[in-house]
């Protein structure tokens, strides 16, 4: 057998003798995280929150390397847009989500206007507080975004499919952090809630 190390957010927990099987390395490393109480229950809106964490990474990696100045490299729009743009799409209804909703579809501006009064809230607060970080045109507003990218997920997968096709990279990145940070707001705000309904019921 092998001895392995259990990772956990990138440190070194335990290890463990492997058997050389990934279905018992699994089974192993579970049983070990929660006899140690390090096992954290991963909801579905802790997964859907983590998806669109990944695929706003990538956009951001590709903005980094191939279109943070110019000229851009070309083959870095296509992929840039598609990740950047389903992962505002999974921040909305990972926003959904938080208040009991399911919604489908990869139009941005219908699902920004179905997410409920109190989530909508967080989304508009935050379009304020990250707006000065970006270069952006008089008058441009986080609606004006949404509706302007609302199609550009399935448009840019097929791009070949397309005569021509213009994006503004510093509006695509500015309606992602919004929904990034508006997405935090309305998680944090549930869990709140959460614990302070908790507490008033044993108290």
């Amino acid at each position: 057998m092998v001895t392995k190390d259990i990772l956990l957010n990138g440190e070194v927990v335990g290890s463990y003798e492997s058997p050389g099987d990934y279905q018992k390395d699994f089974e192993l490393v579970q049983a070990f995280l929660r006899q140690k109480g390090l096992l954290k229950e991963v909801t579905v809106n802790d997964s859907m929150y983590g998806q669109a964490n990944s695929f706003a990474r990538v956009a951001n990696e590709l903005y980094e390397k191939g279109l943070k100045t110019s000229p851009y490299k070309g083959d870095c729009v296509s992929p840039f847009v598609v990740n950047a743009v389903f992962s505002v799409e999974l921040y909305l209804k990972t926003i959904h989500n938080v208040y009991g909703n399911n919604v489908r579809g990869h139009h941005l501006a219908n699902i920004y206007k179905e997410i409920p009064d109190r989530g909508k809230v967080h989304v508009d607060s935050a379009a304020i507080d990250v707006r000065g970080q970006y270069n952006l045109s008089a008058g441009t507003d986080i609606q004006s975004c949404l509706d302007t990218l609302s199609k550009a997920f399935e448009e840019w997968r097929y791009l070949y499919e397309q005569n021509r096709i213009s994006t503004e990279v510093q509006s695509i990145r500015y309606t992602m952090h919004v929904a990034h940070e508006a997405c935090c707001r309305a998680r944090s705000d549930v869990v709140k809630k959460t614990i302070y309904a908790s507490c008033t019921k044993h108290s």
